[in-house]
């Protein structure tokens, strides 16, 4: 788990307790989706022209699963407070893994869309997060 996930060029099981899920890597490596193709739809015509040199990507919307491990009650909260604090709250986030060698996913983050803690040291979560640019991943 320590050097899985980097956030803000952060390991990020080491300072806050938190890992990548089971669905988080395939969320991060989903394609992003194409920007819609340039149409004309004439009544002079049949069908309608599709402009379909260089294409666009789009931005998209990325739900990442993720876990907060401590080893007691206390341990949870200034983990959780302190990811809240240095990362959620600065509202950008740079995520590497170990899995995609100088890959870095430059994201904005949303919102929390699911949450479920047992105090006694383990939370789920699940971020929902933007990713502007797709092809900026350096």
């Amino acid at each position: 788990m320590i050097g899985d996930l980097y956030i803000n060029g952060i390991d990020a099981y080491q300072q806050w307790g938190v890992n990548i899920g089971d669905k988080g890597l395939t969320a991060l490596m989903t394609p992003a989706p194409l920007k819609e193709r340039i149409t004309n739809n004439s009544r002079l015509e049949h069908g309608k022209r599709i402009l379909n040199n260089a294409p666009r990507y789009d931005s998209r919307e990325v739900a990442l699963d993720m876990h907060l491990i401590a080893t007691n009650t206390t341990d949870f909260l200034n983990k959780y407070q302190a990811f809240c604090d240095e990362v959620l709250a600065s509202g950008q986030l740079t995520i590497r893994t170990k899995y995609q060698s100088g890959v870095v996913y430059k994201m904005l983050y949303v919102s929390c869309t699911q949450y479920s803690a047992i105090l006694n040291g383990i939370a789920k979560f699940t971020l929902k997060l933007i990713e502007p640019n797709t092809k900026d991943r350096q």
